[in-house]
């Protein structure tokens, strides 16, 4: 990954974890890794934990773009991860919710509840 790319994920994910902290969520963890993939932001919204996905496109200010970006295969990789992340914290019984963030140059559309994982149990 170019360096530029990663800058900008970084900063569109430091944008969108400031704008969740303004709504009243709480972060847990940013960047966290699992062998099945990254979840950018795990957040507490009340109760619930909230696995986040930035997608950042300062280059465009055409909405949906990096929406497009989280494709079934990335909602796959995202729903192993958190249930790894919740087994590991022995949270299999807490409430969770999927969002999706896209940051470009017009602002946040903030997407929540964006995908549930198939077949899987939360």
């Amino acid at each position: 990954m170019k360096k530029a790319t990663y800058e900008t994920g970084v900063r569109g994910e430091e944008i969108a974890e400031q704008y969740l902290r303004e709504l009243g969520m709480r972060t847990m963890e940013r960047r966290h890794r699992e062998k099945a993939g990254e979840i950018d932001l795990i957040m507490e919204d009340g109760k619930m934990i909230v696995f986040i996905e930035v997608k950042t496109r300062f280059s465009t200010n055409e909405a949906g773009e990096g929406l497009r970006a989280v494709t079934p295969a990335k909602q796959r990789r995202i729903a192993k991860s958190a249930m790894l992340f919740l087994q590991k914290h022995g949270w299999l019984n807490r409430a969770v919710r999927f969002d999706v963030i896209e940051i470009n140059r017009d602002g946040i559309t903030h997407i929540p509840d964006a995908f549930q994982p198939g077949g899987m149990m939360f």
